[in-house]
């Protein structure tokens, strides 16, 4: 006797299949359990993303791989009397999505570390607001030698450049140190600048700033790059091993919630691998997980030897959900202010900052391109992205080949010229953080860079043309949306459901292209196209199931369809019905307080719709 099992889905129909005719219709033969699937998915819209065969009605899954992806009929051979079967009455599936571009522990950490260090939320937009949080916050933690503080709205300040009179204001009997919300740039008051010796003599460290005021030559306690990291990184407070274990489940949790089944975690270090490392242990990562190691980060405290024996260390963390062979290096800053242009800036007339030289990138890049190392280079200005295609060309020279997959990380400004280079020497440029819409951030940035830049940035649609590999990242959380919204803003170049304005709209991809950057290539660019990025047999079962087909659909209303089920390797780790959904929701489930999306994320003020009104880029 048939058994049907009606589940939560708001349309789906979990049934245990006999097997005869008369009760399922698949067909005569009941399929031994030794060949049987373990999960059937049937009557679907199903886009596998493999151009062979691009839609498909039905998957079956065996121990966390596809076995069939076609027909309803092919995979009533495969399903047996235990084999589950989700009928899902043509709704959408598309192969699980991936964040080229994250820092997981960001999501975390500073709800965490609450008491020992001050995060400013987006409400806090007006200089009196900061001022008056700051100095609460200091009145509350009287104890605290240093007050430290992140996400210091920089474009609030008059040429993005705060000074120490900020702070000396209402906090000059102790050290405060500060991290704008670019994390580029650090602002000390007096007492942080005396605590670090710093004075109008004081020299700032190659690929970084120490701002001095003009008239008397004294820092105003503003800094940027490797000066940032130098006196302003190395007070941020540490996580133990218990809380980054348990901030990373729960992140974790949510990234499934929104269909993410696969990330690159950059500027990777030994704790947030360690807590990678035990969710693996005990079963609980949902996710594959690729570890790019920070290496000569101009805002890295840590010591270049820790720094290189942590990259050595690297092997223990190779495992089949972890691959730990990349490492990510900067060559320049954030473009319109420290970012490594071509052309000079239009107002302050310089070419931004260099974190390395190309002599030096070489020789680094040689190395780890010798020991099949990816590299995934910091590199916003078109000037940083020359110097990278500089060094690749010299190293494919001297080796013969390039063996590693490079990556041009947040690729914000490509010179049209370097395009037919970009392609030959195999370089994947890789679009974060999303800012392809009109924001706050952007505004502040757009008189530097002028119009002819603007109108060019984040070039998704040449590098397509051109014939090269569109890879999307987030940078999130820093930047975060979730990555629906991603697609529809790569698309629309417009602000979620749209709007009267765009963003280098001639940079704009079609939905297929978008969804290529998320899946396959981004598969690429993590090395694990062979085992997903498509929903072929023989790849592992990473899939998400939509409640609106994307292709049928407005594009500015892409950013509001919802994830129903998400599967990874396998096996059901999200189901909209019945597991926690929203970031509310996740953090009272798993104990834990996130900062990714909505009014109280990171995004918060670069995303705010008080965004100064211009002209359309």
């Amino acid at each position: 006797m048939i058994r049907v099992t009606f589940i939560a889905f708001a349309s789906w129909v979990l049934v245990a299949c006999s097997g005869s005719d008369s009760e399922t219709g698949i067909g005569e033969s009941v399929v031994a359990r030794s060949t049987s699937a373990d999960l059937v998915f049937t009557n679907g819209r199903i886009y596998t993303v493999n151009e062979n065969t691009p839609w498909v009605e039905a998957v079956a899954i065996r121990d966390g791989g596809f076995i069939v992806v076609g027909s309803n009929a092919s995979v009533a051979a495969v399903t047996g009397t235990e084999t589950q079967v989700i009928d899902l009455r043509g709704q959408f599936v598309m192969p699980g999505l991936h964040d080229a571009h994250v820092h997981l522990e960001a999501a975390y950490a500073a709800p965490m570390l609450a008491g020992s260090m001050l995060t400013y939320g987006p409400d806090q937009n007006t200089i009196e607001q900061l001022q008056k949080t700051l100095a609460g916050y200091a009145e509350s933690q009287p104890d605290l030698p240093v007050l430290f503080v992140e996400q210091l709205p920089l474009e609030i300040f008059p040429n993005q450049s705060p000074t120490k009179a900020f702070i000396d204001e209402v906090v000059s009997d102790r050290p405060v140190v500060m991290l704008t919300n670019t994390e580029h740039e650090a602002l000390l008051n007096s007492k942080a600048l005396a605590m670090e010796g710093i004075t109008a003599n004081t020299l700032a460290p190659k690929g970084g700033e120490l701002i001095k005021d003009p008239d008397t030559g004294e820092p105003t306690g503003f800094m940027t790059e490797t000066a940032a990291g130098k006196w302003g990184w190395k007070h941020f407070p540490e996580l133990s091993r218990e809380n980054h274990e348990k901030g990373m489940l729960g992140t974790i949790k949510y990234l499934n919630s929104v269909g993410i089944t696969s990330v690159k975690q950059v500027h990777a270090k030994r704790p947030v691998a360690t807590a990678l490392l035990d969710l693996e242990s005990d079963g609980s990562l949902a996710m594959r997980v690729a570890l790019a190691w920070t290496y000569k980060g101009p805002l890295e405290p840590m010591p270049l030897e820790d720094q290189a024996e942590q990259l050595a260390d690297r092997a223990r963390f190779d495992t089949a959900l972890i691959n730990p062979d990349f490492v990510k290096m900067s060559i320049d800053g954030n473009l319109g202010t420290t970012g490594l242009t071509i052309e000079p800036y239009v107002i302050t007339g310089d070419y931004g900052i260099s974190a390395i030289e190309l002599e030096e990138l070489t020789v680094d890049l040689g190395r780890f391109d010798a020991m099949g190392l990816g590299l995934v280079a910091h590199a916003t200005g078109d000037g940083a992205a020359r110097r990278l295609l500089d060094a690749m060309q010299v190293v494919r020279g001297q080796q013969g080949e390039l063996k590693g997959r490079h990556q041009l990380g947040h690729a914000i400004s490509i010179h049209p010229d370097d395009l037919p280079r970009l392609v030959e020497l195999n370089l994947t440029p890789e679009f974060s953080p999303v800012l392809w819409a009109p924001n706050a951030y952007i505004d502040a940035i757009a008189a530097n860079v002028g119009k002819d830049r603007m109108s060019r940035l984040f070039p998704m649609r040449s590098v397509h043309e051109a014939g090269g590999r569109v890879v999307i990242g987030s940078d999130g959380p820093l930047f975060w949306r979730d990555p629906l919204e991603t697609l529809e803003a790569a698309v629309t170049r417009q602000s979620t459901g749209g709007s009267d304005r765009e963003l280098a709209s001639g940079e704009a991809i079609d939905l297929a292209t978008a969804i290529r950057a998320m899946t396959i290539n981004a598969a690429y660019i993590l090395d694990q196209e062979n085992i997903v990025g498509s929903i072929e047999a023989g790849k592992r079962a990473d899939m998400i199931v939509l409640n609106r087909n994307l292709f049928e659909i407005p594009p500015t209303e892409i950013g509001s369809v919802a994830v129903q089920l998400t599967v990874f390797d396998g096996k059901l780790v999200y189901d909209r019905a019945s597991d926690p959904t929203g970031e509310d929701a996740i953090e009272e489930e798993y104990g834990v307080d996130l900062q990714i999306s909505g009014d109280e994320g990171y995004r918060g003020n670069f995303v705010a719709e008080e965004a100064v009104k211009n002209d359309s880029f």
